[in-house]
């Protein structure tokens, strides 16, 4: 069947000073604005119980007053048509007003002439005001070009437009505004415009390149999807059906929509709050009447927090908090948590921020007793419904490095979902979407949790979980989806006791669980291997190196220096006023070295930060041949590195011995190679060792292989390269977690290739082997 495509897209307007349309993209996109809600307004009759629409007068009447109003608020909506106070109508959903034509409104109010300029006037006067920045020459146009008097010219001058961009291109505007002034609704306007045309399409045989998105991780995933869609149609030919499971919940509801109109038309009242707050503090020609969305988020968070910072405790007057001394900051660090939700954040002071810095509060300040308490009493007394963001200030930084799916990984999976279903477009016309709470009950329903796991509910510990769900979703198709959440709305709408859980339904696939078993039992999970030059070539920090002593570098005294650490102190006097200092607080390190200890020298003068340490004993023969010099001028090595990532393993065999070893190829190493650095170019991976030496196999990280191990047949990835002890990690193909003992291998190259006849196997991206 053909795809379907609109014939062209509206695109957007600037209603900054960038180019010379932009005060009539200004003036007509605020109509069409308008234009909108006047011809979309529908009142309840109680009489009839029915839904009217407006007359041609009635709209007569709106377009007026949202001409000369900034806003409209429903009463005087109500009041304009002559309707009974507390009469709904249909666009009153919880925001307190809507948005007339500003632009024209402000200037009205300043320069009454206005309606008496003829259009090509009225956009000639805004693009002065727009675009001349220099107040005093914009004050000497208005009174030489346009003729007014000193006070009207002085008055515009300081006048501040609404800041943005409209929602559709000028040419689009110009399409829909003359159906829209004859009252069409915007749905029609877009028919009548030709928006809504269609053409057919050829569908290709298969995926393209995926569209560039703003978001890598949507990105990354797109990519991944096109090497699984390819590989499919490859080995099976291109989809009649293709249905994708969108991440999210059922419709909102009754309850759930009540808070959720609740807490919008708090948000819109906290927003108003804040432009007049903002305003209130402003001074000065030049300043700003329209605070950005970040100052509006300070404001609110400043008053949940009861006008304090939330590290210092100190008061924040209202002047400060729109100052560059106040800065937004995640509690749960951004880069760690990527969570950008308003749950996340809080006010402070900048240089609270600084000493915070990338760490959780819990992490910066809890080895401070005194400050930690301050803190933890303040944040006490916040609201009850901040309790979920006072839970946040107790996490630590390393309990966050480990969460393995955090709140904006479901965001990236909504968005992907949504790009998935317009990518795929190109290779199939017949896209059907559902949600994953259903899934998750069908999957509950046919009993199907269990095919994995040890209990009813879902294993996410093993990767085979997302092909269960790929088969539930296949199953889902639109009637038996429709069926389903009217069920959902008819069993909340009656009040039953009963809910979704207590339904039974058949699946339509006879025999799902026994099928899906055998599948399971035989499926290999297609991983990427790591084989790109990315990475660093070493390691940032680097060490010293003594004579006789080996590896040294330099270490601040802190909270986590113990006994252990100083008995590696490479000075012995220092050494033993350090170790002296630590007996002094019974060894507790977090005590001898609080901030507000100080530790002296033999001259009681000069503070001990750092001390040199041993990391640890080696010679210089080893050092050359494992770590990476950085050397001065004169090209002796004063800093030594260690190498960075393993690109890869190299498996040989001795011809006459048959003994095994491996050559581990650092990523330096590798990019030498295939960049030609102080050598010819080569292959990443050499095969050629020698006369002696038979090549195997190169392993990278993620490759698959399969181990022959009394007499039962397992296939790994390879999780772990390990140089310094010429070991590799395997962890079994399906396991999703690395905190299992029982689902890894480790060993060194000669057993993995003797006792467990480690062999390499290629897959392709639907997991299917290449090399049989």
């Amino acid at each position: 069947r053909p795809l379907k495509l609109k014939k062209g897209r509206v695109g957007k307007c600037s209603l900054e000073p960038k180019n010379k349309r932009s005060a009539k993209a200004r003036l007509e996109y605020q109509q069409f604005r308008y234009l909108q809600d006047i011809n979309s307004i529908r009142h309840f009759d109680a009489n009839t119980e029915q839904w009217i629409e407006l007359t041609q007068e009635d709209k007569q009447t709106l377009k007026q007053l949202f001409e000369t109003s900034e806003k409209v608020t429903f009463p005087a909506l109500r009041k304009a048509l002559g309707l009974q106070r507390g009469t709904e109508i249909n666009l009153d959903s919880g925001v307190k007003s809507l948005k007339g034509n500003i632009t024209a409104s402000k200037i009205r109010k300043v320069f009454p002439q206005w309606d008496s300029y003829s259009d090509q006037q009225q956009q000639a006067l805004i693009e002065d005001l727009l675009s001349i920045k220099k107040k005093s020459a914009l004050k000497r146009r208005l009174m030489r070009r346009w003729q007014l008097s000193g006070e009207q010219a002085l008055r515009l001058c300081l006048l501040e437009f609404e800041p943005g961009h409209g929602s559709h291109s000028l040419k689009a505007i110009k399409n829909l505004l003359p159906h829209l002034e004859k009252g069409l609704i915007y749905s029609e306007a877009i028919k009548v415009s030709g928006y809504d045309e269609v053409k057919e399409i050829i569908l290709q045989n298969k995926l393209a390149m995926p569209p560039e998105l703003p978001n890598p991780i949507v990105n990354k995933g797109l990519h991944e999807l096109r090497r699984v869609v390819n590989g499919l149609i490859a080995t099976y030919g291109k989809p009649d059906i293709i249905r994708i499971e969108m991440a999210r919940d059922l419709e909102m509801n009754t309850e759930n929509y009540a808070n959720f109109i609740r807490q919008q038309r708090i948000n819109t009242k906290l927003n108003e709050r804040a432009t007049e707050a903002f305003r209130g503090v402003q001074t000065g020609i030049s300043a700003s009447k329209y605070p950005s969305r970040d100052q509006k988020i300070k404001y609110r968070l400043w008053l949940d927090q009861n006008h304090c910072c939330a590290y210092s405790g100190k008061s924040i007057s209202l002047k400060a908090l729109f100052s560059a001394d106040i800065e937004i900051d995640h509690i749960l660090p951004y880069s760690l948590s990527l969570d950008n939700s308003y749950i996340n954040k809080v006010v402070c002071f900048a240089k609270e921020n600084q000493l915070k810095g990338q760490k959780t509060p819990k992490s910066a300040f809890g080895s401070n007793e005194v400050k930690w308490n301050q803190i933890t009493q303040a944040i006490n007394k916040w609201p009850k419904q901040l309790e979920n963001k006072k839970k946040r200030f107790y996490i630590l930084t390393s309990e966050l490095r480990k969460r393995d799916f955090i709140a904006t990984q479901l965001n990236d999976t909504r968005y992907m979902s949504r790009e998935a279903g317009q990518y795929l477009n190109t290779v199939c016309s017949d896209i059907t979407f559902s949600k994953g709470v259903v899934t998750s009950w069908l999957r509950s329903q046919w009993k199907l949790n269990s095919l994995i796991g040890t209990s009813a509910k879902k294993d996410r510990d093993d990767h085979r979980h997302h092909a269960i769900d790929a088969a539930v979703t296949a199953c889902i198709d639109r009637g038996l989806y429709q069926r389903l959440v009217a069920t959902a709305k008819s069993l909340e709408e009656s009040g039953s006791a009963l809910n979704m859980y207590q339904m039974r339904i058949k699946s339509p696939l006879p025999d799902i669980r026994n099928k899906l078993a055998e599948k399971l039992a035989n499926i290999i999970i297609a991983h990427t291997p790591l084989r790109k030059l990315t990475g660093a070539i070493h390691e940032e920090t680097g060490v010293g190196f003594i004579e006789g002593i080996g590896n040294v570098y330099r270490r601040r005294l802190d909270p986590q220096f113990d006994l252990k650490a100083a008995a590696k102190i490479i000075d012995p006097v220092v050494k033993d006023r350090v170790i002296a200092h630590l007996g002094k607080y019974s060894g507790k390190a977090k005590d001898a070295f609080a901030p507000e200890v100080k530790l002296l020298h033999l001259d009681n003068k000069t503070l001990i930060k750092r001390v040199r340490i041993v990391q640890s004993k080696t010679t210089r023969e080893r050092l050359e041949k494992n770590k990476f010099a950085i050397k001065d001028k004169a090209g002796k090595p004063f800093k030594w590195h260690a190498y960075g990532n393993i690109h890869h393993v190299e498996i040989l065999r001795n011809k006459t011995t048959q003994k095994y070893r491996g050559e581990f190829i650092t990523m330096q190493q590798a990019t030498a190679r295939a960049r030609g650095i102080l050598r010819a170019k080569v292959p990443i991976i050499q095969t050629d060792h020698g006369d002696q030496w038979e090549y195997l196999m190169a392993l990278h990280i993620n490759d698959l292989v399969e181990l022959n191990h009394e007499q039962t047949t397992k296939i790994y990835r390879v999780q772990k390269l390990d140089r310094g002890t010429a070991r590799i990690v395997l962890r079994l193909h399906t396991a999703s977690t690395l905190n299992n003992s029982e689902e890894s291998i480790s060993g060194a190259i000669k057993v993995l290739c003797e006792t467990y006849k480690m062999k390499s196997i290629k897959v392709n991206a639907i997991g299917r082997r290449l090399n049989d």
